[in-house]
């Protein structure tokens, strides 16, 4: 994949700021969904103090957000991604999908017996149903 087609499918802010209510950093994506995190969850954010929080901003691209105070830059992308890999459903979709890559005897013997009976069952065919 070349650089400027993987860029497109990077996460990218049109606008962010620090929510002082929730302890939190908000964004707006540029695909228009809304995306946040507590700062207890960003590691580079536990030292900031309030005012420096509210100086919170998206770069011009998109691709960071800074802190000027802080010289500090977060790579939005790599931000989400790393976050979203530790939801819960991510989580169960990554073990669900483990799990039937998985092979056993039993998975096995099952397999063999279902062949036996003519395997999986054919769906109807909507013709077939409109009858």
């Amino acid at each position: 994949m070349n650089e400027e087609k993987a860029s497109s499918h990077e996460h990218h802010a049109q606008v962010a700021w620090f929510d002082i209510h929730h302890d939190a950093v908000l964004m707006i994506l540029a695909d228009g969904r809304v995306f946040g995190a507590q700062r207890n969850l960003i590691p580079s954010l536990q030292e900031a103090t309030q005012q420096q929080l509210n100086g919170l901003s998206a770069t011009q691209d998109g691709a960071f957000l800074t802190i000027a105070a802080l010289d500090l830059h977060i790579n939005v992308d790599g931000l989400v991604t790393r976050l979203m890999e530790h939801s819960p459903a991510t989580i169960r979709q990554t073990a669900a999908r483990l799990a039937g890559r998985t092979t056993s005897a039993a998975k096995a013997k099952a397999s063999a017996k279902n062949g036996q009976l003519g395997g999986r069952p054919r769906k109807e065919t909507k013709a077939l149903q409109a009858i």
